[in-house]
């Protein structure tokens, strides 16, 4: 059964400021900053169980999945916050669909705003550090 196309995403620039202040670390983000990269940041939709990405390489951009789900190769559902240790490290990602049922809709940053986001904003470098030393412990 082929997958069904998902509906539009187009949200305003409060609308995408607020799902990204909905998903740590960006919620450390100055609110000034946060509204910059809400302009630049890249609204898509996914529709149920369609390919998000195939596996095995690095992801070439950060995934914020706002509204549905994402899930991994093995199953297990994703993270809200996708590809950023991709993208530092050139690390490769598993297998990513958006979920059965709800499709997902995600903000993607692309390399450049993503970096300058670190480099400008330790708070939320740090909360990213917070978020992948409480993976670790979970897992």
């Amino acid at each position: 059964m082929k997958p069904s196309a998902p509906a539009p995403f187009s949200p305003t620039l409060l609308e995408k400021l607020c799902a990204l202040r909905a998903v740590p670390p960006f919620d450390r983000i100055e609110p000034s900053d946060l509204a910059l990269l809400a302009d630049i940041a890249e609204p898509h939709a996914y529709g149920p169980g369609e390919v998000i990405h195939s596996g095995g390489e690095r992801l070439s951009r950060v995934l914020v999945v706002v509204a549905g789900g994402v899930v991994q190769g093995d199953g297990g559902p994703a993270d809200r916050l996708l590809g950023t240790d991709s993208l530092v490290r050139n690390t490769p990602v598993p297998a990513l669909t958006a979920d059965r049922s709800a499709g997902a809709r995600v903000l993607r940053l692309d390399r450049g705003p993503y970096f300058t986001l670190l480099r400008e904003c330790p708070a939320f470098t740090i909360g990213l550090l917070e978020l992948g030393a409480a993976r670790r412990q979970n897992s």
